[in-house]
């Protein structure tokens, strides 16, 4: 082989290594777009486990959302009941009371309005709201395919005060 044949045939080899690392690294960024692409159509609001009270852990599957609800419907009931209200009206209402609990555990009180009459009779109602999630037992998140996630809840809080 001529010196002439062998440059030519290194500089295949060359340019052939060379393409084949490009389509390596084009693989592995498909790779990884592919599994971006996962995550993003993974629904994060749906969750395969519910956050889960002590009090919950020994419940079957079917049993857990249900356990979580009663156990937080129990807690504010008792925090509220032992409330000092007076009002000068009665009143007969049902708010909705927006919940998250956080993949590192918290449990926050976002955001909401409440009806007039609600705030007329019973202004200090949202720190009274507080003050009962602030005294909530600890919670395991909620998670999705095995991973911790945030989750949003919405409790329904009825007033009936005559």
């Amino acid at each position: 082989m001529g010196i002439m044949n062998k440059r030519i045939v290194y500089t295949f080899l060359l340019a052939l290594i060379i393409v084949s690392c490009d389509s390596f690294v084009l693989k592995k960024e498909k790779k990884e777009d592919i599994v971006e692409e996962k995550l993003d159509k993974l629904n994060w609001n749906e969750v395969d486990q519910h956050p889960l009270f002590e009090v919950c852990e020994e419940k079957t599957e079917e049993e857990l959302e249900l356990c979580f609800q009663n156990a937080i419907t129990e807690h504010m009931h008792n925090h509220l009941v032992q409330q000092d209200l007076k009002i000068d009206q009665s009143i007969n209402d049902t708010i909705w009371i927006p919940l998250l609990i956080t993949k590192d555990s918290l449990i926050i009180l976002e955001d909401f309005e409440l009806p007039d009459i609600i705030v007329s009779e019973i202004p200090d109602l949202r720190e009274i709201l507080e003050q009962g999630i602030s005294a909530l037992p600890k919670v395991k998140p909620a998670h999705t395919r095995g991973t911790p996630v945030s989750a949003r809840y919405r409790l329904p809080l009825v007033i009936h005060i005559d």
